[in-house]
């Protein structure tokens, strides 16, 4: 189901619904809020629709805002505003994202923060309707569950990127219920956990799994992260034992198969947004390819077939990789062969989320968006053990060294590099901490998001060899988009904008 929003940002009022496909779904003709929430199946289309913020959004592809939340800004702005990436794109809008340059006008972050609020204005709709649908109680939870975890999600994401925010909590009808305020960042973070626990206890582990669908362990593994930002390490650390120890999850032997499109959903992967682009009806890839891959490869009907290059690897990047980690073979791109033999080399591109046997030609990829992983909970344990105890314990030594140890696989054997840490500070091992990350999920959507937490961005930004930058420190934080505050008079501006 496609909700269609009128207005901006917070002014998404007056709601319509048309047609709708999500996953195996039948799209319904037309859909009005006159007709519609009267049976489970509407239950259903209505939580399937929010769905669609994630991927591709509800705009046409040749319009403005065409693309969801996960279908590239996500995982780019967190590269491009750290010392990982540098952005080629002509856009100023980008470009300046790289540079530390971007003001309050920033078209870029003008519709991430539009689409974090239609998403939540979306979710807000099944939390506040399907619960009068009369049907079978554990399906209606369940329905009720997925849409606040996604709306938990999606103010985690504009909590970290805004700071004080809008907390909007029920439908929206009237267009003066979307002019309000922003409301303190604690009081974003206790709707976040309250969502977050509620989901926890009432997904169910027989309806609707899978299929980019929150699973309890899920809500549990994304409370360590929130717990961790807010700086409540006990509770972060609890929540990342739970998961840890659960035992639903394990390291992938070899990081080159944590994406691979037959692995999706299975192994160290708790939740993951589920595109489809050559699977489904429609237009629904994400765009690992088109944006990371580098271009000009494609010839004879073979190599990366609509690929650009936009965002690039710092050299300091690449180069802060032992030779023999796993995670660079896999991370980064420097040559292709084609069938006749011939070779082209050039500098490193990011290939990781290439799945070369299943997608040869890299064109539209069915790649999942990895939102949480196990190596992710796992590092997040032993951040959160350190803060608590001033400095590292064994556990907290097990966890790092397991995901070094997987790094030490190069495919066939464990090679003798990377080696077990031990014996550091509290600030080494912090430090130690921030590098792992770094190796571990280029391209993610965590570089800056840990840059901010430990302190690091203007540092890390100064010394990563990206030319034009200007990081400040109140870039720890994005402007409130320009266009918003001359639509909601009552919306303040971040420090520095």
């Amino acid at each position: 189901m496609k909700i269609k929003l009128f207005g901006t940002g917070l002014l998404w009022m007056l709601l319509v619904f048309t047609a709708c496909d999500f996953l195996d779904e039948t799209p319904e003709s037309v859909i009005n809020s006159a007709n519609f929430y009267q049976t489970e199946s509407d239950a259903v289309a209505a939580t399937n629709a929010i769905y669609e913020y994630l991927t591709v959004g509800t705009e046409g592809i040749f319009e403005r805002g065409f693309g969801g939340i996960f279908f590239n800004d996500y995982w780019v702005f967190k590269d491009i505003m750290s010392d990982n990436c540098l952005e080629t794109i002509s856009s100023q809008d980008y470009r300046t994202l790289s540079e530390f340059t971007f003001t309050a006008e920033n078209e870029r972050i003008e519709l991430y923060w539009q689409d974090l609020y239609k998403t939540i204005s979306a979710a807000n709709i099944v939390i506040n309707r399907v619960p009068e649908i009369e049907m079978n109680a554990m399906r209606r939870d369940h329905l009720v569950a997925e849409a606040r975890f996604i709306r938990a999600m999606m103010y985690f994401e504009a909590v970290r990127l805004f700071g004080d925010a809008p907390l909007i909590l029920d439908e929206t009808v009237e267009l003066e219920e979307a002019i309000v305020a922003r409301s303190p960042a604690d009081d974003i973070y206790s709707a976040i956990i309250a969502d977050l626990e509620w989901s926890r206890d009432h997904l169910s582990d027989s309806y609707r799994v899978g299929m980019g669908r929150p699973v309890p362990m899920a809500c549990t593994a994304l409370l360590s992260k929130v717990y961790l930002e807010m700086g409540e390490y006990e509770l972060s650390a609890g929540a990342a034992e739970t998961v840890i120890e659960s035992d639903e999850y394990s390291l992938f032997q070899d990081f080159a198969d944590i994406f691979k499109l037959s692995n999706a959903n299975s192994g160290e992967i708790i939740f993951a947004v589920n595109y489809s682009g050559t699977l489904s009806q429609g237009f629904k890839p994400n765009q690992y390819h088109v944006r990371l891959l580098p271009p000009n490869l494609d010839k004879n009907g073979e190599g990366p077939e609509n690929a650009f290059g936009w965002e690039r690897p710092t050299d300091e990047l690449y180069d802060s990789f032992d030779p023999q980690d796993r995670r660079k073979d896999v991370t980064f791109i420097t040559s292709y062969t084609y069938s006749d033999g011939s070779t082209e080399t050039f500098e490193p591109y990011i290939g990781k989320f290439w799945d070369q046997e299943a997608e040869s030609r890299a064109n539209n990829t069915d790649s999942d968006v990895i939102y949480l992983r196990l190596a992710d909970i796992m590092l997040i344990y032993a951040e959160a053990l350190n803060e608590i105890n001033s400095g590292p314990t064994q556990e907290a030594y097990d966890m790092i060294n397991e995901v070094r140890r997987r790094a030490r696989f190069n495919g066939v054997v464990e090679q003798d590099i990377l080696p077990d840490l031990t014996g550091l500070s509290y600030d080494e091992f912090r430090e130690a901490l921030l590098q792992e990350r770094q190796w571990e999920f280029v391209m993610e959507g965590q570089r800056y998001h840990d840059l901010v937490r430990m302190g690091k961005l203007v540092e890390a930004v100064e010394n990563s060899g990206k030319l034009n930058v200007n990081p400040q420190p109140f870039h720890s934080l994005l402007p409130i988009p320009q266009r918003e505050r001359g639509l909601n008079p009552k919306l303040t501006q971040n420090t520095g904008y």
